[in-house]
This record gives structure tokens, C-alpha cells and sequence, in this order.
């Protein structure tokens, strides 16, 4: 549907800079500002119809090859500065120009891994007391606070919000409630048996004439993740372009963009079940797709490879450890290839693909070790095939951070890695492979590690090195607690860290360096420097990014006491999607109960800016508070509401009934290679990690 766009960055820019373009798939943008990762391969979406025309920023869009040129409304002004970075470039697309500074920005890595740190929902699903709740007030004697959760239930989820759903998407052929309404239903993941199942609402849309229902529909089928083979045959069937994918799709051929969108699919459905019939089926068509030399589409190739590294397998079994070994060796094979320039740029998803696998099913050293190598010869041009793409390095270094196990001294057996991973950070001759490596190296942790982090802040640039390592200091101290709290074992705060970034704060003007610094003091719980984020707030209120950072880092450190100030913020920002969408998601993470009802206010209005309802609707959806749920079935069948709105309804309501903590795709935005982006991974508009 239209795309829901939620930049959680300078929406000014891009809604006066690019063409108007759909939102599809009820979906989001997670990079920042006017800019996006480059899309070098073809396999654009086919013509077809071109969805509302409603003016609004163009994120995560409906089919059309790129969009017209021609630019839409420029929108509300949003009172601050354009965005981050001191130059605006060109709105990319296809093969157009970007601009290297703006894509190395720290912003980008966090909006594509944000989601495992904030975990909102724990926030507002915890056992927490409720204003209101069914049990609060007894009378002026007799005060019972009740414990309520927030949480839907699976009696809400199943018999109110997925039958409203379903009414709903048979009421209409309209594009943005139809894929709306699959993707939300597809969260719940469930049949309403014994009225309806599933399969039989996604099927038939397969093949209607519309290319974004098409693709929804097949990616339906991989978020449902229905423990259920004949699924994944017919998502192995559409991946393939096989005789069943044609006949469900009534084409005479599967087109690119519902083959990657299968191929995604078969990913995500595997990753949520155990079983190895259902893995070796899924890893036998993706392994097929990738050692075809007659598939040529780039997104075809690069979701084979991202799937595959959701194979999630349990290793404890011979059957389990050899699918395991099988599929890191497809994706080393490929990786290995003698390939130019343009194919290195697909090669470069091997890497961070390898790395989850081994994250999560591989246990041999002597393999874990094998790949380390490998990666590092990479890196330092000694390995077996020469390189001429950064897109192999940078993928080499996060894969890097993935592997490596803490390092608390010279002797530490990951040390050389690490040392390694500073000289890039000192002088690899492309930017982001630097930046990676330097974040790499918070994500190993360990006092060698963390020594190295604070000489590099001391001396790095302010508005260029200083935020990365400010987020590699985050990513180090977050890691660090967690690991603490998971054990039952005494958190020790990072001093040293926050420190330096609460002095950092107070030095610096450039607002980018201080919004990152912003978020690192949150991850590193350095809460003495709440008094200071706050006090910044107040005097940055009108610059949007810069306020939307301070807030996510308030919220990051649980600081209580801003939860007035931001709620100042949510009441003022009504017309700056961004600033928000950041507030809101603070208020949640903060345990703020009274966000939801705010937010379903701004969102029955008969809001014409996409951009405006994209930030509502994705953060009630974030926030899942059950209380959400009447207000907004009435909303998704109030005909006096334009379309758009009521499509929204029905994203909210599926981030509200998600069965998944974290968004669906976080398990594949996590950690994976951004930079070497096709139009079906993120193109700021209609690949699988623009879709909310």
C-alpha cells in the first residue's frame, strides 16, 4: 500500500526533494533524510496502477519503476533544519548518484539495528500499574493497584482483530487496504479456524493484476510463517519461477520482484520453525537460485543469499549439523567467485549472511576460526580472489564483529583480529569500511577493546570519526549489561565511557555528532547526564532530528523524569512526522501508558500526509498497547475516513496483534550489509526492509 514512510530523520528535505512515489505494503523507510543506499540492479517493479496520488514524502513505495519525476506536494515545514549533514543530496534511485558523505552517516547503521536496543514492547507490555486499569481505584479507602499488561491477548488477537481484518480486505480491491490488511494478518500468524485460514486469503491474490498485491502476497506467506510444507513448496515454487509458482501466480512466468519476495519469504518462515524438513526444503531452492547462472536478476541473487542466513538450524543433531555445514558452504562457494566489480556488489551479502548462520547454528571453533580468516585476508587484500568492490570490505568488517569473541588482552585469541580491525579504522581508503570496522570492535568488547574505543574518541573528528565510535561505545556497554542482566550478575555502569560523551556533548555544536552522542550515553545508561540531555532538548525543540535523538536517548537510559518534557514534544510535533515518531517510540520505551490514546487521536483525524500517518500508525504498532484495539477497528471501517487512513488502521492493528516482539524484519536488517542495497532489500520505498 502507499508506503509508510518512517525516516526517523529529516522529513522536510525529503518531502520537498523526491518524487511522489506509492507506499506499498504499509511499510517504512529506516535510513535518514533525502538519501538511501545505492541501488545498482535492475529488476525494478513493473507498470501498473499507481496507487493514490496523495502528496506526501515517497517511502516505501507501490510498484512503478522508480517513480515519475515529477515532485510532489513539499508538505508541511517542520520548523528545523533540513536534516543531518551539512550538504543535501540528490534523491537516489535505479542507478542514480550519491552522495558518499551522507550515506557514511552513523544514522543509517542505527536505523537498520535500532530495533533489538529499544525493544518496545517489553516497555509496554511489562507488568507495570495502569491508570484506569480494571482494578485501580476501589474506592477513596481501598486502593488496588492493578498489574495490568498491555499486551493483547490471544483471544483479542484471534477473534476481534483478525476477523476485522479479514471483512475488511474482502470489502475492497483497493491496493493499500488489501496489502495492509495481508501484512497485519501475516503478524498474527495464525487461521481463525474453522472460518478461514490463511493460505486461502493470501492464494488468489497471487494473482491479481496489481504487481504490489502480487508481491505482498507472497511475503505473506513468509511473515505468517505457517508450520505447514506446502507453503514453503509453493514460496520454493514462485522463488524458482517452477511450473506451481506459475500456475498460482496465472502468469506464464513469476516476475523478479514476487520471485525475491518468495525467496525472502522462505527465510522467514524456517527461521520461526524447527523442523529440518521444512529448512532442507527452503535451503535446497534458495541454493538452487544462487548456483544458477541463468537467474541475472541482482535481487533475485541477493535475497537468496540474506534468506538463506535465517535458516536458524538447531546443530545439536548429524541432520541439523550437516544442513548447516551445506549452507555455509553454498554461501562460501559464491562468495568465492571470481566475479567483477558489479556481482561483488551481490557477493558482498555473503559475509554478513555467514555470520548469522554461524550466530545461531554452528558450534565447531575450527569452522568459526576458518571464516574469521577468511574475512580478514579479505580485508587486508591477502585472500584467495582479488577484490576491487568496498562493498567486500565493509561486509568482511561487520562480519568481523559478528565472530570475534571479546579481546581483554594481547593474548586474547581474537587480538590480531582486533588490531586488524584498528589499522582499518586508522586507514582503510574507503570511509564506511573504517566506520564499520571501528563499530566492529564494540560489538567484540572486552578492556582491550574498550581501552582502544576511548583513545580513538579522544582523538577522532568531531563530526565524521567521534560518532561512530560513540555508537561502538553504546553497542559495547549495551552488550555489557545485557549480558549481566541475563546472568543475574552486577551491572557495572561504563564511567568512563559516559563521560566522555556527556563532555563530548557539551563541546560539540554539530548537531549530528550530538544527536549520535545522545543516543550513545542511553545505551551506556549514563544517566548523570540525563539533567544535560534534557536541558538540550528544551533549547533544541525546533530541530527535529537533533530533538528525536535526545529522546530516544532519555528513553534508552529510563530517565522517568522526562516522560512531561517529551510529552510536550508529542503534543507539539502534530505536524513533524519524525519528531513524532521518535518521541512516541520514547514515551513507550519509558513505560508512558497514556501514549497510545494520543496517538489514536492524531490518527482519526482525516489526515491527507502520509508521512504524518506512517509515524502515527507504525508507532502504535511498535507500541502494541491492546487498548488500541476498538479505536482502531472503528477507524478501519469508517468510511467517512479516507483510505490511506484506514489502511493505516490495519498496519497499526498488526503491529498491535504481532506475535513477534521485534519487528518481523529486524532479523534481517540486523547486521546486514545496507550499503550494497537492490531495489527488493531497501530502496527507500519497496524492499523488504522499507515494509513495516
Amino acid at each position: 500500500m502507499k508506503k509508510f514512510l518512517l525516516a526517523g530523520l529529516s522529513c522536510a528535505s525529503l518531502i520537498a526533494l523526491l518524487p511522489e512515489t506509492g507506499y506499498a505494503h504499509g511499510g517504512q523507510y529506516r535510513g535518514p533524510g533525502d538519501v538511501v543506499p545505492p541501488s545498482p540492479g535492475g529488476g525494478g517493479r513493473g507498470t501498473g496502477p499507481g496507487g493514490p496520488t496523495t502528496g506526501g514524502p515517497g517511502g516505501p513505495a507501490t510498484p512503478g519503476p522508480g517513480g515519475p519525476a515529477t515532485p510532489g506536494p513539499a508538505g508541511p515545514a517542520t520548523g528545523g533544519p533540513a536534516g543531518p549533514g551539512p550538504a543535501r543530496g540528490p534523491v537516489t534511485g535505479g542507478r542514480g548518484m550519491q552522495l558518499e558523505d551522507d550515506l557514511d552517516r552513523w544514522e543509517f547503521w542505527w536505523e537498520f539495528n535500532k530495533d533489538p536496543y529499544i525493544r518496545l514492547k517489553d516497555a509496554i507490555h511489562s507488568n507495570t500499574v495502569v491508570s484506569g486499569g480494571d482494578e485501580f481505584f476501589l474506592g477513596a479507602t481501598r486502593k488496588v493497584e492493578a498489574r495490568d499488561t498491555l499486551k493483547p491477548s490471544e483471544e483479542e488477537k484471534l477473534n476481534i482483530i483478525l476477523p476485522a481484518l479479514k471483512k475488511a480486505i474482502d470489502s475492497t480491491e483497493q491496493r493499500d487496504i488489501n496489502s495492509s490488511c495481508m501484512v497485519a494478518m501475516a503478524k498474527i500468524g495464525k487461521d481463525h479456524q474453522p472460518e478461514f485460514k490463511l493460505h486461502d486469503i493470501f492464494l488468489p491474490r497471487l494473482k491479481k493484476a496489481d504487481q504490489e498485491v502480487r508481491e505482498t502476497a507472497a511475503l505473506a506467506f513468509g511473515i505468517a510463517a505457517l508450520d505447514d510444507m506446502d507453503n514453503v513448496q509453493l514460496l520454493a515454487a514462485l522463488a524458482k519461477d517452477e511450473s506451481g509458482g506459475r500456475t498460482a501466480c496465472g502468469r506464464a512466468e513469476v516476475d523478479d520482484r514476487t520471485r525475491s519476495f518468495a525467496a525472502y519469504g522462505l527465510g522467514l518462515v524456517v527461521n520461526r520453525n524447527a523442523k529440518i524438513e521444512l529448512k532442507t526444503k527452503a535451503f535446497e531452492a534458495l541454493r538452487d537460485i544462487l548456483q544458477d547462472d541463468k537467474v541475472t536478476s541482482r535481487n533475485i541473487k541477493v535475497a537468496a543469499i540474506n534468506a538463506m542466513s535465517l535458516l536458524n538450524i538447531d546443530t545439536a543433531d548429524d541432520k541439523g549439523k550437516a544442513l548447516a555445514t551445506e549452507a555455509l558452504k553454498c554461501l562460501e562457494g559464491y562468495y568465492l567467485k571470481d566475479l567483477g566489480a558489479g556481482q561483488q556488489l551481490l557477493q558482498a551479502h555473503c559475509p554478513t549472511a555467514i555470520a548469522k548462520l554461524l550466530g545461531t547454528s554452528f558450534y565447531d571453533p575450527k569452522v568459526v576460526e576458518s571464516y574469521k580468516q577468511m574475512f580478514r585476508d579479505d580485508l587486508t587484500e591477502k585472500g584467495k580472489v582479488k577484490r576491487s568492490s568496498n562493498d567486500i570490505y565493509r561486509a568482511c568488517a561487520m562480519a568481523m564483529g559478528q565472530l570475534c569473541q571479546a579481546v581483554d588482552n594481547d593474548k586474547s585469541p581474537d587480538a590480531d583480529n582486533c588490531k586488524t580491525l584498528v589499522e582499518l579504522w586508522h586507514n582503510h581508503k574507503d570511509k564506511q569500511t573504517r566506520y564499520f570496522s571501528g563499530l566492529a570492535l564494540g560489538q567484540i568488547g572486552g578492556k582491550w577493546v574498550r581501552d582502544v574505543l576511548i583513545k580513538e574518541f579522544e582523538k577522532g573528528q568531531n563530526s565524521l570519526e567521534k560518532p561512530w565510535i560513540a555508537m561502538a561505545m553504546g553497542v559495547y556497554a549495551f552488550e555489557k549489561y545485557d549480558a549481566a542482566k541475563t546472568s543475574n550478575t552486577p551491572v557495572e555502569i561504563e564511567e568512563s565511557f559516559g563521560k566522555l560523551l556527556r563532555d563530548a556533548l557539551s563541546e560539540v555544536k554539530d548537531p549530528n555528532a550530538q544527536s549520535a552522542f545522545a543516543v550513545g550515553l542511553g545505551l551506556c545508561r549514563y544517566t548523570e547526564a540525563a539533567d544535560d540531555l534534557r536541558s538540550l532538548l528544551v533549547k533544541n525543540k525546533s530541530k527535529d532530528d537533533l530533538a528525536g535523538y535526545i529522546c530516544i536517548g532519555l528513553a534508552l537510559m529510563d530517565d522517568k523524569r522526562s516522560i512531561e518534557d517529551i510529552k510536550g514534544i508529542v503534543q507539539s510535533a502534530t505536524r513533524r512526522p519524525d519528531l513524532l515518531k521518535q518521541a512516541a517510540v520514547a514515551l513507550g520505551k519509558l513505560g508512558d501508558k497514556s501514549v497510545a490514546e494520543a496517538l489514536q487521536k492524531l490518527l482519526s483525524e482525516d489526515e491527507k500526509n502520509l508521512a504524518k500517518l506512517s509515524a502515527i500508525a507504525s508507532a502504535l504498532g511498535f507500541i502494541g498497547d491492546r487498548r488500541s484495539i476498538e479505536p482502531l477497528k472503528q477507524m478501519l471501517f469508517n468510511e467517512s475516513l479516507g483510505e490511506l487512513s484506514r489502511a493505516f488502521a490495519a498496519v497499526a492493528l498488526g503491529g498491535v496483534a504481532d506475535k513477534e516482539d521485534l519487528p518481523w524484519n529486524s532479523k534481517l536488517s540486523c547486521n546486514i550489509n545496507y550499503r550494497a542495497a537492490v531495489e527488493t532489500l531497501t530502496d527507500k520505498s519497496a524492499g523488504i526492509l522499507d515494509i513495516l
